[in-house]
């Protein structure tokens, strides 16, 4: 067993690997600016290597059997999940937030939030790998050996910075709210992006794009600007759109309830959220009121709003 989980871990490897090579690649020769969503970004990239890299020191069997329930284990893992999701959590939020709302989030409180949680983290959980190595185990509420209370301490300041971190993350969104009009997205594209999210307004219209965009690769918006992308005005037309289901929602209750009774052998529960998925299913098959067009006028009204705006702030 123990060898099966080293290999599987080890391949896992393979492909988080690679990923961080394209990123590096992604941003080799490139003009970077250090602004906070990319702040974020090459925090989630060192801290999610050096997680990596010590699982697959745990991935080792023999090292395995040594670390195991040790405080080593705990700080690898919370290397991975905080490096290599919230991190990049927090890149993207930071990222995606004026799209999504129309204004971008303030970058003062936004700096003070990363510095806070990058430096907390380091300090609340590399003491842990030390104490780990040392032997300690987790879920122990004291210690006799007294030698170790200094790395508790640390990370325990450590922990204190990351609560100042998610303190000034709060400033932050209620900072943005407040100045909303001063940080207001007026163009859609406050980073100059390349991708064609960023061609829309900030927030976009329900149909996203009046016309289909022409796309020649993968950086289409920036392609599209190099070219001299000239905006659409006229002869619009009636634009094909879904209609809002609950379904999904329904499936995702039913399936949980289902799994919630497989889980617990609730077998009267598991097989009624069995049945209860499949008849759902069925239904919806059924439901063929699932579309509707908005009018060639009303996207010619949403977008001779967008033209009046980028107008007036030119």
């Amino acid at each position: 067993v123990n060898a099966f989980f080293g290999i599987t871990t080890m391949i896992i490897s393979i492909p988080t690997g690679a990923k961080i090579f394209n990123w590096l690649f992604t941003m080799y020769r490139g003009r970077i600016r250090f602004e906070t969503p990319m702040l974020w970004t090459l925090s989630f990239m060192v801290t999610f290597v050096i997680g990596g890299m010590t699982g697959v020191l745990v991935a080792v069997p023999p090292v395995d059997f040594v670390l195991h329930n040790s405080l080593f284990l705990v700080a690898h893992f919370h290397n991975v999940i905080i490096g290599g999701v919230l991190f990049g959590l927090m890149a993207g939020i930071t990222y995606w937030f004026p799209k999504a709302f129309g204004y971008k989030l303030d970058p003062f409180w936004g700096k003070w939030s990363f510095w806070f949680w990058t430096i907390g983290f380091y300090v609340a959980f590399m003491p842990l790998y030390v104490l780990g190595l040392m032997g300690v185990t987790r879920r122990l509420s004291h210690f006799d050996d007294a030698s170790l209370r200094i790395w508790f301490e640390i990370a325990a300041f450590g922990a204190c910075l990351i609560l100042l971190g998610i303190l000034s993350f709060i400033i932050q969104l209620v900072v943005s709210f407040l100045r909303r009009a001063s940080l207001a997205d007026t163009t859609g594209d406050p980073w100059n992006g390349r991708t064609l999210e960023w061609s829309t307004s900030s927030p976009p219209p329900v149909y996203n794009f009046a016309f289909t965009p022409i796309v020649y690769q993968s950086d289409a918006w920036y392609d599209m600007k190099k070219r001299g992308h000239i905006r659409p005005v006229a002869d619009f037309v009636p634009i094909h759109m879904p209609k809002n289901t609950g379904a999904g929602f329904v499936l995702a209750v039913l399936s949980t309830i289902c799994a919630f009774g497989m889980i617990w052998h609730m077998w009267p529960v598991a097989a009624a959220g069995f049945v209860s998925l499949i008849v759902a299913a069925i239904v919806h098959t059924f439901n063929y009121d699932r579309e509707f067009y908005i009018p060639a006028e009303a996207v010619l009204r949403a977008e001779d709003a967008r033209t009046r705006l980028l107008a007036s702030h030119v």
